[in-house]
């Protein structure tokens, strides 16, 4: 589900901002965009994401504000990367490079990765992430109160449909018959002939649907109820949307005739579907 959260920590002399972005995603997947140096801490961040999140690709970003304190950089390495932007934009690259943006380029490569972080860092780059998930978590809540309305709608409007297909069947049925019964008069047999018998036989049993109404009604309730019941639903509802897509499926191979209803009825399916990679 889609959802942004930010985040501020402060302790000793670093504060932090964090911003989580949230887009879907079947399972879990957290990526982090941080300083090489915070690389000690990076499964503590992603561990204190996963007690409340439980899918989607979850994007991590971190605004880190020294107050006095100093970012561990190799300085040697600094320099080099200095001279080295310099030589490259002085041997006809074509590139125009501002002192403070030369600086900065160089300062991202010079970053130095350690064991241990400042335990004042980590305290204000972790107490910013578990605000930031606060606050992600109460924009998805907001998204899937909508979200929650509009399966609703595309389940009722489906058991609509279905209703007028139990309608629709037995004036197709009766038609088909009347058919047979037609061919049957034109050839001089009588209706109780065992041929005309047989092929009206055949033909209800081909039309029988009476088994997919039923499963998907059944699907449709179960949806409804799964929708409400809380909780992680986001796979159950996706698992029910395809049997209701199968049950469609079937239904319309049996009956052609039903193709209006069954087209309609697979496309509320199909945004289903796509909504449902939505929900946790």
């Amino acid at each position: 589900m889609t959802g942004f959260g930010k985040g501020e920590g402060q302790a000793g002399e670093w504060k932090v901002v964090s911003y989580l972005r949230s887009v879907n995603g079947k399972g879990l997947d957290i990526t982090i965009k941080a300083p090489t140096y915070v690389l000690p801490i990076d499964q503590k961040i992603k561990e204190l994401i996963k007690r409340k999140v439980r899918r989607g690709t979850v994007h991590v970003s971190l605004d880190i504000q020294p107050l006095g304190a100093n970012i561990p950089i190799d300085v040697e390495r600094l320099k080099n990367n200095i001279e080295l932007l310099k030589n490259i934009a002085n041997e006809g690259s074509g590139l125009r490079l501002q002192d403070d943006t030369l600086f900065q380029l160089a300062w991202k490569y010079s970053e130095k990765t350690t064991l241990e972080l400042d335990p004042d860092l980590e305290s204000a780059i972790l107490t910013a992430i578990k605000t930031a998930v606060d606050d992600l978590l109460e924009s998805r809540e907001k998204e899937g109160r909508i979200l929650k309305e509009d399966l609703k709608a595309r389940a009722k409007k489906i058991k609509e449909l279905s209703e007028k297909i139990v309608e629709k069947k037995d004036e197709i049925i009766e038609r088909t018959k009347a058919k047979v019964l037609e061919r049957a008069k034109n050839l001089s047999l009588p209706q109780d002939h065992p041929t005309v018998m047989n092929e009206i036989v055949f033909i209800l049993e081909r039309m029988d649907v009476e088994e997919e109404v039923t499963r998907l009604k059944s699907h449709l309730d179960r949806f409804l109820s799964t929708i409400d019941s809380g909780g992680e639903v986001g796979k159950k509802l996706e698992f029910l949307a395809q049997e209701m897509h199968r049950e469609i499926t079937t239904l319309g191979n049996k009956i052609p005739d039903l193709s209006e209803f069954v087209v309609d009825i697979k496309t509320e399916v199909d945004r289903i579907k796509q909504q449902c990679a939505n929900v946790e």
